[in-house]
């Protein structure tokens, strides 16, 4: 049986106003026309360099961004416009978990307060069942119950991002938005997190959106992947379509940097480099984005922006020259 979209989004665009004084001087085309969906218990993850609009789309989802056009589907329900009152119930089933751990949590609480704070606020818990929960929730993440007295400064990088991810569990969510969960920890700590995440997907049915720039991590956790560049999704797939055969040519210099555990495979790989810098994207390229560092291009991707087509089934790609 095919698995339901719990989460869509329908042509997203979000700009940001650049002011000089009063006037509006520029525009940062921060995403520009993205759809995509999640489906129920799938980690659907996202990738692409800084700054091409991944934590953008990943706020935008669970409405911490209001989107300029466009709209967000959850369970069937457009969010994009709602007001705060009635996004409030909807806002225990759409989860975050940010890139940075420290800064996230609130350096004058406990961790037993930060966790117990959604549970009053959302469900009117009492004190007694707040704190019963707050001590599952730190089993549940593999911390002790007695951490709970202690303050986000007492703990390591990876035991705070543990923190959030039980603050992300704590209403019982049906999709969490993780931004970066792993980019700031020791390679060893990020086994442990993404370990720790595949297994409370498991266990609660969630579904996850990974946005992360690691193509390794993205690898190990997700079913399906998109790539981004500059505001625009230009590729998305199932995790062994796109790492085997990348038909976007930014997909495949993408694939070429992952190292890969054989060394004689390795030494064999055909390393391709793109060239020149991202341009702006206060003024980004005409046609298709890519095309200023593509070594395919042509006039044709100059003038005509290429669509998001399938070219295989559920392998979509934005290029007028695909790869073989």
């Amino acid at each position: 049986m095919t698995a339901e979209v719990v989460l869509e989004a329908r042509d997203l665009v979000k700009e940001f106003p650049i002011r000089a004084g009063l006037r509006q001087a520029a525009v940062v085309q921060a995403v520009s026309g993205v759809s995509l969906e999640v489906f129920e218990r799938e980690t659907l993850g996202i990738v692409g360099e800084s700054g091409c609009g991944k934590s953008t789309i990943g706020r935008m989802l669970i409405n911490l961004i209001r989107p300029t056009s466009g709209d967000v589907v959850f369970e069937g329900t457009s969010i994009s416009k709602m007001d705060d009152k009635t996004m409030r119930p909807v806002r225990r089933k759409l989860q975050m978990v940010f890139q940075d751990p420290f800064s996230s949590l609130n350096p004058r609480m406990t961790v037993g307060q930060i966790l117990a704070e959604p549970l009053k606020v959302h469900l009117s818990m009492s004190v007694k069942d707040a704190h019963s929960r707050v001590h599952e929730l730190l089993t549940l993440v593999g911390l002790s119950p007695e951490h709970a007295g202690r303050f986000p400064h007492e703990f390591s990088g990876g035991q705070r991002q543990r923190v959030g991810v039980a603050r992300a569990l704590s209403l019982d969510p049906k999709v969490i938005v993780l931004d970066e969960p792993v980019s700031a920890l020791d390679v060893s700590i990020q086994a442990g997190v993404v370990n720790l995440l595949r297994r409370l997907q498991d266990e609660f049915g969630l579904s996850y959106v990974f946005i992360a720039h690691d193509l390794s991590v993205v690898r190990h956790i997700s079913e399906r992947v998109g790539v981004m560049y500059l505001g625009k999704l230009v590729e998305i797939a199932d995790r062994r379509s796109l790492y085997s055969r990348p038909r976007h040519p930014y997909t495949k210099a993408l694939m070429s940097a992952v190292p890969v555990p054989d060394p004689m495979a390795e030494r064999a790989r055909k390393r391709i480099v793109i060239e020149g810098d991202v341009p702006s994207p206060i003024d980004p390229p005409s046609g298709c984005r890519f095309r200023t560092r593509c070594w395919k291009a042509t006039e044709l991707c100059a003038t005509t922006e290429p669509p998001l087509i399938e070219l295989s089934p559920g392998h979509r790609t934005a290029c007028h020259h695909p790869e073989d």
